[in-house]
């Protein structure tokens, strides 16, 4: 049979004999397992182009037409199928090889998986040549791509219709600990959100000065002191601005210090200054300041991230959706924005992490009486509102009207949540620290969990009227 399978061209990863061999015993393996069972077919996801014989391309093609057209894949339709590239396959008696070559179809999934190996190898083999000799962005950027795309073949497990069923049949007679996703740090944030969530991409979206970055930071933070792994991208500040900041809301030590800390912090603040250093140097949080960053640069340090720690909580932070820098022309501002938004939520889905993206607000809010944000307040709200799963707002009232009774006091208004109720959180920011505190001043708000009085969401209790606006689950 070796003998007969010859001929390749130059669609192969390499010049190896012996990978040769491998090759193409899996695709000599894999054809005749079709001859001899006809319905795997319909379990492969292998396509004509990721044959490296043109002879079991062409067999191979006239298989899925077969397939298409609804008839019955045997030899004597395939020869049919195949018509004048008959002789070019090797005729009838290569056919008959193929056929009496596999002797059982329990192993073709391991075939399967060899080819797709080995395709993708070849695709990286080629782009790196190519790069090789015209060193251009473009040739780097398809370098990249062939990589980017092997990886994401590697790691995909989609869960099955029977996976699906069996955790959920399981799920009713085991009572888990804690919470769905990520905890948010606030009792009364994760009564309505159930934490940051797998898959999820969260708009956290304000006008300028409201805390929106502040509140970002602590939430990265909040991840780590659950055991988590906390990335944050910050393409407006420099990282050591991110980190004057994480400690001085852990601290709550004034922000303005920072100015010239040896001269301004005093004897009690100096150790617990060093506290904090030590606790962040230990946690694990990591921050980027790449003002220029471009999507496929947050996919390659996300993905890295998540390899070295790889069932730990995760959370990303994006601090701020406007600034990502898109390589690809678009007619339109709006459709960049969507292109943004539909990439980050594809991460978060293929990462299986939850990511919290800021974005800035329209000026419209300005004009309005209530100044309270909406969701049409969203700079292009159509592409944004329909990828997020999760919309959150921060509005201060002592922002617009600085004799406001409610000084201190932050409106987190969540007002599209995909898998979960809607409603707003009211929580007390100290501006002097950049930190957010519950509604008892701890660190979250008190809850006391009575459950859903109803299928709409109504009557969530979180303590102390902390949540308002209890109107079931938006769509």
């Amino acid at each position: 049979m070796n003998d007969e399978i010859k001929g390749h061209d130059l669609h192969h990863p390499g010049h190896d004999e012996q990978l040769l061999r491998e090759l193409h015993e899996a695709e000599s393996m894999i054809i005749g397992a079709v001859l001899m069972e006809p319905g795997v077919l319909d379990e492969l996801t292998l396509e004509e182009k990721h044959f490296t014989l043109v002879k079991n391309r062409l067999i191979f093609k006239a298989m899925k037409g077969l397939q298409k057209k609804r008839l019955e894949i045997n030899l004597v339709m395939v020869v049919e199928e195949l018509g004048d590239d008959i002789e070019n396959v090797g005729g009838v008696q290569f056919l008959l090889a193929l056929a009496n070559y596999c002797p059982t179809t329990v192993n073709i999934e391991q075939y399967e998986q060899i080819v797709l190996k080995y395709y993708e190898l070849s695709l990286i083999k080629n782009s790196a040549h190519h790069f090789l000799n015209a060193y251009t962005p473009e040739s780097a950027q398809g370098l990249y791509k062939a990589l980017i795309d092997m990886h994401t073949n590697t790691i995909t497990d989609e869960e099955t219709k029977d996976d699906i069923i069996m955790d959920l049949y399981e799920s009713l007679y085991m009572e888990r600990d804690g919470l769905p996703g990520v905890s948010t740090g606030f009792e009364s944030l994760n009564a309505l959100t159930g934490g940051w969530k797998e898959g999820e991409l969260i708009i956290l979206a304000a006008r300028p000065s409201m805390g929106k970055t502040a509140f970002a930071i602590q939430l990265a933070w909040e991840c780590t002191r659950e055991q988590g792994v906390s990335m944050v991208f910050s393409l407006e500040m420099s990282s050591r601005q991110i980190m004057q900041r994480l400690l001085s809301s852990i601290t709550d030590i004034n922000m303005m210090k920072w100015q010239n800390p040896y001269k301004y912090l005093t004897k009690d603040e100096m150790p617990r200054m060093h506290g904090a250093m030590n606790a962040v140097y230990k946690a694990k949080l990591e921050l980027s300041q790449n003002g220029m960053i471009t999507l496929p640069e947050i996919r390659q340090r996300i993905m890295n991230l998540k390899r070295e720690y790889p069932t730990e909580p995760f959370l990303v932070v994006i601090d701020y959706l406007q600034l990502i820098n898109v390589k690809e022309r678009f007619d339109r501002h709006d459709l960049a924005i969507g292109h943004i938004t539909k990439q980050l939520k594809g991460m978060a889905k293929e990462f299986g992490i939850p990511i919290i993206l800021l974005s800035q607000l329209s000026r419209g809010v300005e004009s309005r009486d209530d100044k309270r944000p909406r969701l049409s307040d969203l700079r292009d709200s159509g592409n944004i509102e329909q990828d997020a799963d999760v919309v959150l707002f921060l509005y201060r009232d002592d922002y617009y009207y600085p004799d406001s009774k409610n000084e201190r006091e932050v409106e987190v208004k969540i007002a599209k949540n995909r898998n979960g109720p809607v409603g707003t959180v009211k929580l007390e920011f100290v501006r002097e620290f950049g930190r957010f505190l519950g509604g008892n001043g701890a660190t979250g708000g008190r809850y006391h969990d009575s459950g859903l009085n109803d299928e709409k969401g109504r009557n969530w209790d979180v303590g102390d009227g902390v949540c308002e606006e209890r109107v079931g689950v938006s769509d």
